[in-house]
């Protein structure tokens, strides 16, 4: 009779587990690879490139950020894309401010819930140096405020990656190279956020947060209403393991977590033990584990080490810190040089060769100026007839201005690059 009353409640009690809202980043991964299991090498590479940084200077040079700017702080240009269905889940650009201010918090150690750091893990608590902010300048060149609010017919969207393409009701990432692409909305199956896989497809890149776990205020709910949701799914974003890793008594691939035997749930107390990680205990206030938002406050050394693997020269993210988002001049009035047809491009969008065709008021002699997304020239072709080929190959993924120099430097035309 005992054990039928056990029983429904042990299942009462699995249900209850499985339907909290927790990251989905494991499940995300594991599909993935099985989609796409030629990504297997690529993920390995990029495993075994940290782990070379971490044994040869990653934990005796932690002062030390590749900052192309030298203050020794990884800036990273952040547009957040929000999907909504309805009005309710159309959050303020206030609420997005507040999850840039946390992550700023949290991945530089001035948050104020520091002082919740057990002692037994302060030294192993590192200010990560990594600082966010919106972008200011966007893919074609022109202002942006960094957020992007796009109304869906989708209800709800699940780890398919549908939140990240404009076909599917989503909506286009920008280039991985030079932004973290964020998306923002309703969210199905219990999901609380994921990330996508370092090394990766290029156009999935980007972390995934439902719209009641983002930022302070407004739409944010307890008790994922303090941001750490995305600070966790950033991290993932960063490399970092959850500090279980992903199986009983896992290896998250970092020395200064303790092994513990699987996730922490809610906001727990005291020094927990599992898998011999006596006296410390589980580290349920780190950022990886799956603690409630009030019950997380650190980033360790050896997990800030993982982070920074990544922005070495050759490391999955070392682009974006050449990115100008932050810092090129944007195009001015872009809607006062319009597009007209004296120059037909086609294929157009396109990937390799094209066709240009001139219209007659495009005299022999003049010149035809290609300038990208961000205003810098990057082609010059004297016209020699009114239709030739040209191969566009060697071009970055993006939009590109063809402008005919014949007295009407407005004569332009619009090329897309795949």
């Amino acid at each position: 009779m005992r054990l039928a009353l056990l029983l429904p409640l042990f299942l009462f009690t699995q249900m209850i587990l499985f339907a909290q809202n927790i990251c989905r980043t494991t499940e995300y991964r594991q599909q993935l690879l099985l989609n796409h299991p030629e990504l297997a090498s690529k993920i390995a590479a990029v495993e075994t490139f940290t782990k070379n940084f971490q044994k040869g200077n990653g934990y005796t040079t932690l002062g030390f950020n590749p900052a192309s700017d030298g203050s020794g702080i990884i800036t990273i240009p952040v547009v957040v894309h929000i999907l909504y269905n309805s009005a309710q889940q159309n959050i303020t650009d206030a609420q997005v401010q507040s999850q840039i201010d946390i992550l700023n918090q949290d991945y530089r150690r001035l948050n104020a819930d520091t002082v919740n750091t057990p002692l037994v893990f302060h030294d192993a608590a590192a200010d990560c140096g990594f600082q966010f902010r919106l972008a200011k300048v966007d893919p074609n060149g022109y202002a942006t405020t960094g957020i992007i609010h796009k109304k869906t017919n989708i209800q709800s969207f699940g780890v398919e990656d549908a939140i990240k393409f404009s076909a599917q009701g989503g909506d286009d990432g920008w280039d991985k190279d030079s932004y973290l692409n964020i998306w923002v909305g309703s969210l199905n199956g219990a999901i609380l956020g994921y990330s996508s896989v370092v090394g990766g497809p290029k156009e999935n890149d980007g972390v995934v947060v439902l719209y009641t776990a983002f930022g302070t205020g407004g739409t944010s709910v307890a008790p994922y209403n303090k941001g750490r949701t995305t600070t966790h799914e950033i991290g993932h974003w960063l490399n970092l393991i959850h500090t279980w890793g992903d199986a009983d008594c896992g290896d998250d691939q970092v020395a200064d977590t303790p092994p513990q035997q699987t996730s922490d749930m809610g906001c727990p107390s005291g020094t927990i033990i599992s898998c011999t990680n006596s006296p410390l205990g589980n580290m349920y206030q780190n950022y990886m584990d799956f603690t409630n938002d009030a019950c997380m406050n650190l980033f360790t050394n050896g997990q800030k080490s993982r982070m920074l693997a990544l922005f070495q020269p050759g490391g999955e993210r070392y682009a974006i810190l050449s990115s100008t988002a932050l810092t090129a001049t944007p195009l001015q009035n872009p809607v006062s040089e319009p597009i007209i047809t004296s120059i037909s491009i086609y294929p157009n969008p396109s990937v390799d060769n094209i066709t240009i065709q001139l219209s007659d008021d495009i005299a022999i002699g003049s010149q035809l100026e290609i300038y990208n997304g961000f205003g810098q020239k990057t082609a010059t072709i004297i016209v020699k007839q009114s239709q030739f080929q040209m191969n566009i190959s060697s071009f970055g993924k993006g939009v590109y201005f063809i402008k005919a120099i014949n007295g009407n430097s407005k004569t332009m035309a619009k090329l897309v690059k795949l």
